[in-house]
C-alpha cells in the first residue's frame, strides 16, 4: 500500500473527529459565560483547523511515503503517544509544565539537541500560556500537583 491510501483514510478519519468536535461544541449548553470567549470557541476552532488538515490529506495526499520508512513511521507513531501522554498528564502537572515536558520531548524526538529542546519547550509553555491564558483570557491548569 502506498502513502497515498494512508493519507487519504487518515483525512477521512480527521473528517469525522472534527466534524463530530463541532457538533458537540455546538451542542454544548451553558448557563452562563465564565471565559470571554466562552466554552464553544476553542472546541469549534480545534475542529475547524483539524478538518482543513483531513481535508488537505484526503484530496492531496502527500508523495512521501512515511510509512514505508520504519524510522519516519516510529516518529509519528511516538509523537501520537506523547499527546496522549500530554492529554493525561495536563490537569496533574498542570499547563505550563506538561506542554515544557512534551514540547521538549517532541523536539527531542524530531532531531534537536537536549538543551534547545529544553530551552524551547519552556520558552514555548510560557508565551503559549501568557498568549493562551492572558492575552485571550481563558483558565490554563495551573496542576493538581500544586494545588496547595
Amino acid at each position: 500500500m502506498g502513502s497515498t491510501w494512508w493519507d487519504r483514510a487518515l483525512g477521512a478519519v480527521l473528517l469525522i473527529v472534527a466534524l463530530s468536535f463541532i457538533v458537540a461544541a455546538v451542542r454544548l449548553q451553558v448557563p452562563f459565560q465564565y471565559e470571554p470567549l466562552g466554552p464553544k470557541a476553542f472546541p469549534v476552532i480545534l475542529g475547524a483547523l483539524l478538518a482543513i488538515c483531513g481535508a488537505v490529506l484526503a484530496f492531496r495526499p502527500d508523495s512521501i511515503a512515511w510509512f514505508d520508512n520504519r524510522a519516519a513511521a516510529g516518529r509519528v507513531l511516538a509523537g501520537a503517544l506523547l499527546l496522549c501522554v500530554y492529554a493525561a498528564l495536563f490537569e496533574l502537572l498542570g499547563f505550563i509544565l506538561s506542554t515544557a515536558l512534551v514540547v521538549a520531548a517532541m523536539s527531542r524526538l524530531f532531531g534537536l539537541s537536549v538543551l534547545p529542546a529544553a530551552l524551547y519547550g519552556v520558552l514555548l509553555a510560557v508565551v503559549a500560556y501568557f498568549g493562551a491564558g492572558e492575552g485571550m483570557g481563558l483558565n490554563l491548569p495551573a496542576g493538581e500537583l500544586f494545588a496547595g
